[in-house]
């Protein structure tokens, strides 16, 4: 490494340096305080490590205080501002570790000595003591300070980052509930309109006038899909006065599937508790679900649903026989009916066997469910 990069300074402490030696050489030219050259070497060895006072703390300092033991007969002024500002970055931008210590205990002895060899009393020996002490002590309480600050500053950015990534989580889960809603609802809607075109499809090439009824219900189950869509957007589904998002109830969710050709059966025994709301509206999604899932994949086969409000939890059941071939697989549908009971603190199973596939969820009656 050149000597140049190895003795590197920063600007202003270079100018500071040079201002103290050109004015202590002034002084001892027009004031000698030690016989020729000696003042010179002095002022030179005591000031110009000024410039090093950050970069090398340690170093500039030992090096400063070691020309304190030259015998003088005088002593430069610049030299008491000079002793103040050299500790002072020593306490400021020394490392922790025994270095500084070590470094103004030898210090506060050289000024001992030089102020004993010198033309002051003794009792100024003291002064000489605090001149060094007390900058490294003012230095090391601002280089404290200094940490906390980046420190404060670290922790600073890392609770924005955490918030960032807390928001994001927040929008991502905000995404999912956005398209289970709209998945819930236009899913269920479609798959009864599609029921119902295939059945007016089908009676227009038989007879005609029996498409009808079918078209019928084709434009009523649009506009109910519209209203359900619309309750969605609003405001990301926004509760009513009651605290319960407007929803067809479970007979009529099973009466409408009836209506189009989903056969099913739906067997409610007890009450839902009032106070109860989210596992109401939780049961009615999925509830709609089942009913939509069995006349995608099972079209023909019957639904049987069993919903039973317990005192202390609410248990739903759906089987349907499965058409030859089919398989079931996880999707959205599934996903949404878990992630609906595992929220409110419930369990979900659904599994196929021996040609029928059942889903099974629980959600208990707690706090986290009201």
């Amino acid at each position: 490494m050149r000597l140049a990069e190895r003795l590197r300074t920063t600007p202003s402490d270079a100018v500071l340096a040079a201002v103290f030696v050109v004015a202590g050489l002034v002084q001892t030219a027009i004031f000698p305080i030690a016989g020729r050259g000696v003042g010179e070497v002095y002022v030179v060895g005591s000031m110009l490590p000024l410039a090093w006072r950050r970069t090398y703390p340690i170093a500039s300092a030992l090096v400063s205080s070691l020309t304190w033991l030259i015998p003088l007969d005088g002593f430069p002024v610049p030299g008491f501002v000079a002793v103040v500002l050299q500790f002072y970055a020593l306490g400021s931008w020394g490392r922790r570790g025994i270095a500084v210590p070590a470094v103004t205990v030898w210090a506060a002895l050289a000024a001992v000595v030089g102020t004993l060899l010198g033309p002051e009393q003794p009792v100024a020996a003291i002064g000489g003591v605090l001149a060094v002490v007390a900058p490294v002590v003012s230095g090391r309480v601002v280089a404290f300070q200094r940490r906390q600050n980046a420190e404060i500053s670290a922790l600073t950015r890392e609770l924005r980052y955490e918030r960032g990534r807390a928001e994001e989580a927040a929008v991502a889960a905000e995404r999912a509930r956005i398209a289970r809603e709209l998945h819930d609802v236009v899913g269920h809607e479609l798959t009864l309109i599609a029921i119902q075109a295939e059945a007016a499809a089908s009676a227009l090439k038989i007879a005609p006038a029996k498409a009808v009824v079918p078209v019928e219900a084709i434009r009523s189950t649009a506009h109910h899909t519209l209203a359900q869509i619309r309750q969605v957007l609003n405001v990301l589904a926004p509760l009513n006065d009651q605290g319960v998002q407007d929803d067809p109830d479970l007979v009529q969710l099973a009466d409408n599937a009836g209506s189009v050709g989903i056969a099913n059966s739906l067997t409610v025994t007890g009450t839902p508790p009032p106070e109860c709301r989210n596992a109401v509206f939780a049961v009615n999604r999925i509830v709609r679900e089942c009913l939509t899932n069995a006349g995608r994949h099972a079209p023909g086969e019957q639904v049987d649903i069993a919903v039973d409000w317990l005192p202390d939890r609410v248990a739903l059941r759906s089987t349907n026989r499965m058409t030859r071939n089919a398989e079931p697989r996880p999707g959205r549908g599934l996903t949404g009916m878990r992630h609906r009971a595992e929220l409110l603190g419930g369990t979900f199973a659904s599994h196929a066997e021996r040609g029928r596939f059942d889903v099974s969820v629980t959600i208990p009656f707690d706090a986290g469910v009201r």
